[in-house]
């Protein structure tokens, strides 16, 4: 895999509020480079993206009265900017073929009919 094809065929909704909420939240992914980099200078060759940020929400929700809401899509996004970004770590996190997100409603989405 090359660095440009990172994000490639991957729905353009999907990357448009995953950038969104990157710019909103600025901490996740430094958190979450953070992390990657601590389980890679451990010996570690693969790990798991979503372990990561379940760690970084139960910081979150431990220091917050607020939860911490991320969409669960965006969890495998973050892997692939952190690899995008760290390139020499390809292969520390699995991509998988994302599903079309115009197939399903997000999480986010579900929740905020469920709020109403």
């Amino acid at each position: 895999m090359k660095r440009d094809e990172i994000f490639q065929n991957i729905d353009k909704n999907l990357l448009k509020k995953f950038k969104d909420y990157d710019a909103e939240n600025q901490n996740v992914y430094r958190l979450f480079e953070r992390y990657s980099q601590k389980m890679i200078a451990t010996g570690r060759l693969k790990y798991s993206a979503w372990t990561i940020v379940n760690l970084i929400r139960w910081e979150h929700d431990i220091k917050n009265k607020e939860p911490f809401k991320i969409n669960n899509d965006f969890i495998a996004l973050y892997g692939r900017l952190f690899i995008y970004r760290n390139f020499e770590h390809l292969g520390f996190f699995e991509f998988r073929t994302m599903k079309a997100n115009d197939r399903r409603e997000s999480n986010e989405e579900r929740y905020r009919k469920e709020a109403k």
